[in-house]
């Protein structure tokens, strides 16, 4: 609970911040916008393999605070939408009785998809490098909040299943630091990829893996 009140008071924070620097500063803008994109979660591995991450989505609502409204600008975005992230494993080893030497074969396939609520808060800048395009970096912590998912197991030696939510396993809510570079055309419609590194170790039973996630989005700012 105090990692939860923790998220909510940087985010009162970041608000009260950004609607004070929009009204002490003429030069300053708000812009508020859509996104959507795919998520390639690979946790805590460095591919995107058939045992490791699988494809997921995102949605979300976006503020921006322009610091200046010139063509190149320096800028706080701060985002609030649903994350979908999914994995699967698969374990396979045979284990020895070494006063027996019967064997016993071990053979599991975990599946999870997990839902959260996602903040990420970004400070970056945008280059203007046409009349009508623009580069922009950014990059800052985000927090994300589990509301619901599945953990699936099965057994492919049995072929018994089992099922219940992913948070019996893993920890509701997370932490860590992401950046994202893309493109920006007409002053409305963005083209991104991005990446969060995950801080926090998730996993209640089974390892110590964090949360890596890796995304393309599209949007459109108003």
């Amino acid at each position: 609970m105090n990692r939860i009140k923790l998220a909510l008071l940087v985010l009162g924070l970041a608000l009260i911040s950004s609607s004070t620097i929009a009204q002490n500063k003429e030069e300053s803008k708000l812009r508020w916008g859509v996104t959507a994109g795919m998520n390639g979660f690979d946790a805590g591995k460095a591919d995107l393999s058939h045992d490791r991450g699988r494809c997921g989505f995102n949605v979300a609502a976006r503020m921006e605070l322009l610091f200046r409204t010139t063509p190149s600008r320096p800028y706080m975005d701060v985002e609030l939408g649903l994350l979908n992230l999914n994995w699967k494993k698969h374990y396979a080893h045979h284990i020895s009785d070494f006063q027996t030497g019967e064997q016993t074969d071990y053979d599991q396939t975990f599946r999870r998809n997990a839902y959260y609520l996602h903040l990420p808060i970004h400070f970056g800048y945008r280059w203007a490098v046409a009349q009508r395009c623009a580069i922009y970096a950014d990059a800052g912590p985000y927090f994300s909040f589990g509301l619901f998912g599945k953990a699936r197991n099965t057994d492919n030696i049995s072929h018994q299943k089992s099922k219940g939510s992913v948070y019996d396993e893993i920890k509701r809510f997370d932490f860590g630091i992401g950046a994202r570079l893309g493109v920006e055309v007409a002053d409305h419609y963005r083209i991104g990829i991005g990446y969060d590194y995950g801080l926090r170790k998730m996993d209640k039973v089974y390892s110590d893996h964090k949360n890596r996630n890796f995304t393309f989005s599209v949007g459109y700012m108003f």
